[in-house]
């Protein structure tokens, strides 16, 4: 009776250690949580994982996010200093961690970006695409040097890293959200006529729509951005109000269309549009602050310009609130150079 009682209960420890180690958390790129479950393995094609009893998988171009239960146990004394977690990754990674160290580089590198050390953040990129070159991090690694690179002016480098991104997912044959995804990266580098570009961006548009919906997201802001600068307000605004209104968007492309539709209202020169667009502008910083560096940045420009000229009560304060945010977090910008001119 005793045995058997003992029996039972190493049964429920085990169950309920198991329960707990159970608790890593995918996001998809369309919005959806899955919780409660242990990630097994992520490279370029799959995210493997244990939930209850069963093993189940992702396509890795459907991952917004991995976020692992350990992760800040893990790398405790690298939180705030990436040289540290850059030095655990490597760690985690000799001792055959795969999951948490390319986690660990990307980790290490976000860090070098906020602390404005740029150089040391692509060193490390590069180290994970080098070490472990079907992780499933590796389109980070692109994406990241990629938003770098465009947002500090670079649009040559930008397109360096869209064609690399396009090379290793074809020939490594990775799911098709990837190519797509470095093609939309290639068409927004490179300089086209309008009419060439916005055909360039409807094709992607519809070859992203089943694939990678985010680059059908993105490339549909895009193009509303092309259409308003050509004078085509009207299906600009459609395709801003669209993306504005619609639920599961990811937030880059959030903050893209606000950004239109604050320009729209500025460029009809009226003061009180003025005010509706600082509003909007306000909105990039206050509802989508995962949006890419390069949107932030130019969010806190516009509210600047948008509060100049509406000139209403608190506007020299949000001009300098706005100014000085824009300079300290986002210094190597090109609208961070025009602030302070």
């Amino acid at each position: 009776m005793t045995s058997k009682i003992f029996a039972a209960s190493l049964i429920a420890l085990v169950a309920a250690t198991a329960a707990t180690a159970q608790s890593d958390k995918i996001t998809l790129h369309n919005g959806t949580v899955t919780k409660d479950v242990k990630v097994v393995s992520f490279d370029v094609r799959n995210v493997r994982y244990k939930r209850g009893g069963s093993n189940e998988s992702i396509p890795s171009d459907q991952i917004a996010k991995i976020e692992l239960s350990k992760f800040g146990k893990v790398y405790a004394r690298g939180l705030r200093d990436p040289g540290i977690m850059l030095t655990m990754a490597r760690e985690q990674l000799a001792s055959k961690d795969e999951v948490m160290a390319q986690l660990g580089f990307i980790g290490a590198a976000k860090t070098y970006f906020d602390f404005g050390s740029a150089s040391e953040a692509v060193s490390a990129l590069n180290e994970l695409r080098k070490s472990m070159p079907e992780a499933g991090s590796v389109p980070d690694v692109h994406r990241m040097k990629f938003e770098y690179y465009l947002g500090a002016g670079s649009a040559s480098n930008a397109l360096k890293v869209a064609k690399t991104y396009e090379d290793d997912a074809v020939k490594g044959a990775w799911p098709t959200g990837f190519s797509v995804e470095a093609s939309f990266f290639q068409a927004i580098s490179t300089p086209a006529a309008p009419p060439e570009y916005q055909t360039k961006l409807r094709s992607i548009v519809s070859r992203a729509r089943s694939s990678n919906p985010v680059v059908s997201h993105r490339a549909n802001v895009e193009l509303a951005h092309s259409l308003r600068k050509t004078k085509k307000e009207d299906e600009a605004k459609r395709i801003y109000d669209d993306i504005a209104k619609r639920d599961g968007v990811d937030q880059s492309s959030r903050a893209g269309a606000y950004l239109g539709l604050g320009q729209l209202l500025y460029n009809t020169g009226d003061k009180e549009k003025a005010r509706e667009a600082l509003l909007l502008f306000l909105r990039v910083r206050l509802e989508t602050r995962d949006a890419w560096p390069s949107l932030q940045a130019e969010a806190l420009y516009s509210s600047m310009q948008a509060a100049r000229r509406w000139g209403g009560p608190e506007s020299n304060y949000i001009r300098s609130r706005c100014r000085r945010m824009l300079i300290d977090e986002f210094p190597g910008s090109d609208w961070a150079k025009q602030a302070k001119n």
